[in-house]
């Protein structure tokens, strides 16, 4: 166990892992070796010969930090919640499946992440992928026998005692891998997928018309079910930096609690591999990061991974496809439900699945419903795509951006993010969202498009093999788009992405004639979106306060972090001179002048942001607001401008304004405290003041700010990159890196994360050996 400010020299030395009659063990036991060296805010470098000792220190040392939340995330992923903690509660706080409960995960895990399902994933990955994964479930596994033997005393409170802390084998870690490859997909329909039944015998249920089929709901196809999830990245070529050469900003907007969370690290294999940034919990490899020739980011695509298919039913069960009647795969899977006494009940369910895959009930009245006629399937791309991990693992060995494009090309893998990417020497910054889609090309829309369920996503007729996705002469996947129909950009002066679609990469440079399951083009973009063009423009011109136009680490970094509120630079004084002149109350009044004063910004100490929140909630609804509409020929700067010729918007902008106040008045906050003192990042022992706002009110400061970097390469230096992890290292309330990174986000404190050899051992902490 190792502890802050201390260096320890240990080496251990255990026999290798034994077997585990719960768990399947399909490789014979290895000897593995690692070295783990802690730095500031507990960051583990990890340093062995090995894939295999890389994965093996990983393991360990997420374990050291994250040991409960990643055991319980096992638990779930072999749909074994029910067993251990009852089948009513959530099985996650937050997550990519969202918090469906206990029973419903169990279900979905053993249905669509089953045995089959893993085994052929983990048959067809290359050695690297396999010995990182092997490695990693033994440095897991070792930890777990030393925590249930006594060891590291007084940490992992609220596992360390449970039946569910387990060892795992790579089959966990692959398992885990196939659930995060769904995240943009299956996941996000879980409840829908394990509630899909067919009709109970008898009369034929009445089919529904299937309209338009749009549905209002379109949070149910997000990433976690959920609004916020998603991420900023900016990337600047030659033409716009100080340097001359690349300089790239990542900022996912991801999850703070659950297994979902990041986990900062870096993995040498001397002359092999020497990597640097985050990987998602339980992923062996870094997923968003740098070496010392590529830094690259990720961002939430909205591009479709899956399409649901109408099926032509004969009967409940069989469904008719080019005139031949096909019968639907039936799962019966049974589940350990742990009862009120403590016992053990098995519960069984049968789910069903077509050649497309699992059936799906959406529960909208707009849509048929399963019946003796009609029935949804699914088909999911990333359940087919086995390349994904492979893909980011290319990314954490690229030598050069045009390695890095390469890797992009020849896997199609990367499962539902875009990508921007700089390289050491290289005077441009890339956009990509060549990724795994459905080769759904517009043009097959008008004969099979039976209804659209939202944007790009369309429900495609299922009783006819002509509605089958298309095959590319490039695609790497069965039924997937090749990079060639895919979008990407090259650009010397800036490439970004804010989570609106591939269209806007570059304001000067739209990027159009894709498909539109890929993602819309010439549409109004989001608040944040337009703030974060607007940010580029602002420093190319000069108006941010800084001198020159040209950009370096110092500006964007103290850019990014600025909380600037778009909605409010915009609206603020029009909407203030509408409601500030009339018959106020005294809370009103008081207001106005909050807000009159407020600099329109989300820092600690502004005095009126969340005045403008709880306004901004109610304006953003009003109908006509803006009196300049949206113009695809000026995406950035429009809509714009208070609608204030119309009565019944000025009528809605003043009851949303009393609305506002009135509800921060019901809150208890006074009206005139600063940010710092309202919104608090909640720590236990601690609550952390928080800065930024959500994208909806226009802020590129986002409150769900989760791994930042900003990354560039000096000429004649290392690589040089000031990271920031607003949830920290830590799970656990006992380690000493539980809040100290939340804290140093707080503080705005960038960190310089060291990389070379001698920056690691100037700024160690502490040194683990291990071996077994």
């Amino acid at each position: 166990m190792w502890s802050r400010g201390v260096v320890l020299g240990l080496t251990v030395a255990l026999a290798a892992c034994g077997g585990d009659s719960n768990h399947h063990h399909g490789e014979d036991a290895k000897a593995y070796q690692a070295t783990i060296e802690r730095t500031t805010y507990g960051i583990p470098h990890i340093t062995a010969d090995s894939y295999g000792g890389v994965g093996y220190g990983h393991g360990y040392a997420i374990a050291e930090d994250n040991l409960c939340v990643l055991a319980s995330a096992y638990v779930t992923f072999r749909g074994e919640r029910s067993r251990y903690f009852g089948p009513d509660a959530k099985a996650a706080p937050m997550g990519t499946f969202g918090s469906p409960t206990n029973r419903d995960a169990d279900f979905f895990f053993r249905f669509v992440v089953n045995d089959d399902q893993v085994d052929s994933f983990r048959s067809v990955q290359p050695a690297d992928v396999r010995q990182l994964s092997e490695g990693f479930a033994a440095g897991f596994s070792r930890y777990v026998r030393e925590v249930k033997a006594g060891q590291h005393a007084g940490r992992h409170l609220t596992c360390r005692d449970e039946p569910w802390l387990d060892t795992i084998t790579d089959q966990d870690v692959f398992r885990r891998l196939v659930a995060l490859n769904l995240a943009a997909s299956s996941a996000n329909l879980l409840e829908e997928i394990v509630n899909a039944q067919p009709p109970m015998a008898g009369p034929t249920n009445l089919v529904r018309g299937a309209g338009d089929g749009s549905d209002d709901n379109e949070h149910r196809f997000w990433v976690g079910g959920q609004e916020g999830i998603g991420s900023n990245t900016l990337a600047f070529g030659a033409e716009a930096t100080d340097s001359g050469g690349g300089l790239l900003f990542a900022n996912p907007h991801w999850y703070l609690e659950g297994v979902d969370r990041f986990y900062q690290l870096q993995l040498t294999i001397p002359g092999e591999l020497d990597v640097s940034g985050v990987s998602i919990m339980g992923a062996p490899m870094v997923l968003i990061g740098f070496n010392n020739n590529i830094a690259w980011a990720h961002t939430v695509s909205t591009a479709r991974r899956f399409t649901p298919y109408l099926l032509q039913m004969a009967d409940a069960t069989h469904y008719m496809k080019d005139g031949q009647s096909k019968a639907l795969e039936a799962v019966e899977i049974t589940i350990q439900v742990k009862q009120q006494d403590g016992s053990l009940q098995p519960e069984t369910k049968t789910l069903y699945r077509s050649e497309y895959g699992p059936m799906v009930d959406f529960g909208n009245p707009q849509l048929p419903p399963w019946s003796n006629n009609t029935a949804i399937t699914l088909r999911d791309i990333n359940l087919e795509n086995t390349q994904s991990f492979q893909n980011f693992l290319a990314f954490d060995q690229a030598e050069s951006l045009d390695d890095f494009f390469a890797a992009i090309k020849e896997h199609v893998g990367i499962p539902w993010v875009n990508t921007t990417a700089i390289g050491r020497g290289d005077e441009r910054a890339l956009y990509s969202d060549i990724t795994a889609v459905p080769n759904v090309p517009d043009s097959m829309l008008g004969s099979c498009q039976v209804a659209a369920l939202a944007a790009g996503l369309p429900l495609l007729n299922g009783a006819t093999s002509d509605c089958d996705w298309r095959q590319d002469a490039d695609a790497v996947l069965p039924g997937a788009f090749g990079p060639a129909n895919l979008p990407y950009l090259f650009r010397r002066d800036y490439v970004a992405n804010m989570n609106d679609s591939y269209w806007l990469t570059n304001a000067k440079a739209p990027l159009t004639g894709y498909a539109a399951i890929s993602g819309r083009e010439g549409y109004e973009q989001s608040l944040r979106s337009r703030l974060g063009h607007t940010l580029v423009e602002d420093r190319f011109d000069s108006r941010d306060g800084f001198a020159g136009s040209q950009i370096n680490s110092t500006r964007l970094r103290d850019i990014v972090l600025n909380s600037r509120v778009l909605s409010a630079e915009m609206l603020k004084q029009p909407v203030l001179s509408e409601v500030c002149g009339g018959n106020l109350t005294g809370d009103e009044q008081q207001a106005c002048q909050v807000l009159q004063n407020w600099d329109n910004t989300g820092n600690l100490d502004a005095v009126g942001a969340h005045v403008w929140t709880a306004i901004w909630e109610e304006l953003r609804d009003v109908p006509d607001l803006y009196a300049v509409p949206f113009d695809a020929n000026d995406p950035v700067h429009t809509p714009s401008g208070l609608n204030s010729g119309d009565s019944e918007v000025l009528n809605a902008v003043r009851q949303a304004f009393s609305d506002g106040v009135a509800a921060v008045i019901d809150s208890g906050e006074a009206l005139d405290a600063p940010l710092g003192d309202v919104q608090k990042y909640p720590k236990a022992g601690t609550d952390i003041p928080q800065y930024g706002g959500e994208g909806y009110e226009g802020y590129f400061t986002v409150l769900r700010n989760t791994y930042l970097h900003v990354v560039d390469f000096p000429e004649g230096e290392p690589v040089r990159a000031y990271t920031l992890l607003s949830h920290g290292e830590s799970t656990d309330p006992t380690s000493p890196h539980y809040a100290d990174y939340t804290e140093a986000y707080s503080r705005k404190q960038w960190h310089r994360v060291p990389f070379t050899r001698e920056q690691i051992e100037n700024a160690r902490l502490s040194i683990l050996e291990l071996s077994e």
